[in-house]
């Protein structure tokens, strides 16, 4: 899923304040929409391993998929992250496209539906 397609998702999702009141079915759906932001990001920075493929001792050691992996379970886990990396195979990194005042460097991600 591109950037454009995760944001139409959430905007299918009853607003955040009503949490509590969302079906188990769209609150799946928040943490699936979730990751797959989690690993674009990962993916923009150069951050993927192979542990979302073959390291199942590695749950609970990475700050960044445990969450999903808890709430998901790896196997989902990897599934979205292979879906992410072929939509990311389309789409172009613009490295270093904002600094701040720290002095840090973001990555920007140009996907294949907003290339012309």
């Amino acid at each position: 899923m591109t950037q454009k397609q995760i944001d139409a998702a959430k905007k299918t999702l009853p607003r955040r304040y009503d949490y509590k009141s969302w079906t188990d079915e769209q609150k799946r759906l928040d943490d699936e929409l979730d990751c797959r932001e989690m690993i674009n990001s990962c993916l923009a920075y150069g951050w993927i391993t192979d542990f979302w493929y073959e390291r199942e001792d590695f749950i609970g050691r990475h700050s960044y998929a445990d969450p999903y992996i808890r709430s998901l379970g790896i196997a989902r886990v990897r599934q979205l992250a292979a879906e992410q990396e072929a939509d990311f195979a389309k789409a172009r990194v613009i490295h270093g496209c904002y600094t701040d005042s720290e002095d840090c460097s973001y990555n920007s991600v140009v996907w294949a539906d907003e290339m012309q």
